[in-house]
């Protein structure tokens, strides 16, 4: 059966989260940090409904009020359940690992409308090696910060990931990150050339994501530089740094390749017209 899943519902959410930790770290993070009651204004929240048998929680489905719907199953029987939830559902984004999502296409792909179908590879780094660049300054970006370096953020998710925000909204966005969520911006001489952040937590985990370098600026190394200092930080705090990446991205796949990331698992990003 399906239900949805409230805050009473915590400790069988949780035990699930850690049994599938590698697997679903943006559920983690987001249960964590924003709880699982829906608050609208909070963009992490979301409707979260779970898949049950015999009274044990075997399936998480979430739509989450930035658009993204990410679901994760231990039985296949939760398949035909979470399909009809998607097809009824509005969502522009669909992510998680490669063997949970594709039955999930398959089963709504006629009833959406495909933009972009992404295959990726997720990735973990179990030995470091640290990329420094001489003359650079890390600056450590908030939702309070000027217009020029919330700019730089704004054309960032627009160019590098065709995410559409005002201003605000990318104030809005920054200001409901973790404090361990850092977003870190790369000065060269002054100019903001690159950026990257923590997406996300697990209790073991932090995930490297948003990476973007000016496109007159690739080939320098700069994007590199950045995965470099939040894989620092990242293990310094005593956790692992992973991160996904396009599989057709041959730059960025040597770069991580050369910081120590190796592939862990297939991992699909699909987005949708809406």
């Amino acid at each position: 059966m399906i239900r949805p899943l409230n805050e009473w519902d915590r400790a069988l959410i949780l035990d699930y989260l850690y049994r599938n930790e590698d697997e679903i770290a943006f559920i983690f993070g987001n249960v964590l940090y924003c709880g699982i009651a829906n608050r609208r204004d909070i963009l992490r929240c979301g409707d979260y409904y779970g898949y049950f048998e015999r009274d044990s929680l075997r399936g998480i489905c979430v739509f989450y009020n930035l658009g993204t719907c990410i679901p994760h199953y231990e039985s296949s029987g939760a398949i035909p359940f979470f399909s009809r939830l998607m097809i009824m559902g509005r969502f522009n984004v669909l992510l998680g690992k490669e063997q949970i999502v594709r039955p999930l296409y398959e089963a709504i792909k006629n009833s959406k409308k495909l933009r972009e179908f992404e295959e990726c590879s997720y990735q973990v780094n179990k030995n470091f090696k640290p990329f420094k660049l001489e003359a650079t300054e890390f600056i450590d970006v908030s939702g309070d910060d000027g217009e020029s370096v919330i700019s730089f953020v704004r054309k960032a998710y627009w160019r590098g990931f065709g995410a559409e925000r005002t201003i605000e909204g990318t104030r809005l966005l920054l200001s409901q990150k973790s404090k361990e969520e850092e977003l870190i911006i790369l000065s060269i001489n002054n100019k903001l050339v690159a950026q990257a952040c923590i997406q996300t937590f697990t209790v073991n985990t932090n995930q490297i994501g948003a990476v973007y370098s000016l496109e007159e600026e690739r080939g320098k190394g700069y994007a590199k530089a950045v995965v470099s200092e939040l894989c620092e930080r990242i293990i310094r705090r005593g956790k692992l740094p992973t991160l996904i990446v396009n599989k057709q991205n041959t730059p960025a796949l040597n770069a991580y390749k050369a910081l120590g990331f190796e592939h862990h698992s297939d991992y699909l990003i699909i987005k949708f017209f809406i």
